[in-house]
């Protein structure tokens, strides 16, 4: 086998690439080996908090050959893969960091070409749970008795929540709970006596209080008076199947 060196992503290792105005044509494109006969091994990484897709292509008939999704903060690990090229997908407008690094070997004969096509291979590297750039911040104002919604998700996500700030000014007794979509299956978080004016917070650990209907719940609030509240919320919107 011969080494012809390292691979550094966009030649310096890390870059910052911008979205183009179509998510489906590539925002970046490299050039990484030759020809077939050259093997790389190294690791690519979304450094962002944001879900992007990277393409790998190959020699010959296997041109099209792998499109991936990289999660938040997701590395992809290849070894002694022919490697054309790779592109990269990312969302329209946003900059993204990324990060790759690697090495290339050439080899010299048809046995060695056997040998390090069976120890071919590619792995997904997710150290930590995804991180998603997916803050959400939430002010719901109330002047009555009533029941009304704090967040409603969509059916593609459901919401964790991080800290609930409730402030009250005047006596009022304040239930906070989540449901399904349809106001159902209830699941009471706590119910907050105020005798005068007055604020309190919930404030969840960092793994965050999750709906546990899932995607297209909500959390919601019943106040017993009309005294002016004002509800706080602080969370993630959690992405379906994360």
């Amino acid at each position: 086998m011969e080494f012809n060196g390292f691979y550094n992503f966009a030649g310096t290792g890390t870059a910052v690439i911008t979205g183009g105005a179509n998510d489906n044509i590539p925002s970046f494109t490299e050039n990484v080996c030759a020809n077939e006969k050259m093997m790389f091994t190294g690791q690519f990484s979304n450094l962002s908090r944001q879900l992007i897709h990277i393409t790998f292509r190959g020699f010959g008939s296997a041109q099209a050959f792998h499109k991936h999704d990289l999660r938040a903060y997701e590395s992809i690990q290849l070894y002694n893969v022919p490697l054309a090229a790779m592109s990269l997908h990312m969302p329209t407008g946003l900059q993204c960091g990324f990060h790759g690094m690697g090495t290339i070997w050439t080899a010299q004969d048809e046995d060695e070409y056997a040998i390090m096509g069976a120890k071919s291979g590619m792995f997904e590297a997710l150290p930590n749970s995804p991180d998603f750039d997916t803050d959400s911040y939430t002010r719901v104002n109330s002047a009555a008795a009533a029941t009304v919604d704090l967040v409603a998700s969509t059916a593609n996500d459901d919401f964790a929540v991080y800290k609930l700030t409730a402030s009250v000014a005047a006596a009022n007794v304040i239930d906070i709970f989540w449901t399904d979509s349809a106001n159902g299956n209830v699941a009471f978080i706590g119910q907050l006596n105020f005798a005068s004016a007055g604020t309190f917070v919930y404030d969840f650990p960092a793994s965050l209080l999750r709906n546990p209907n899932r995607q297209g719940g909500k959390l919601r609030m019943t106040t017993s008076t009309n005294a002016a509240t004002v509800v706080d919320v602080i969370g993630h919107i959690v992405l379906a199947g994360q």
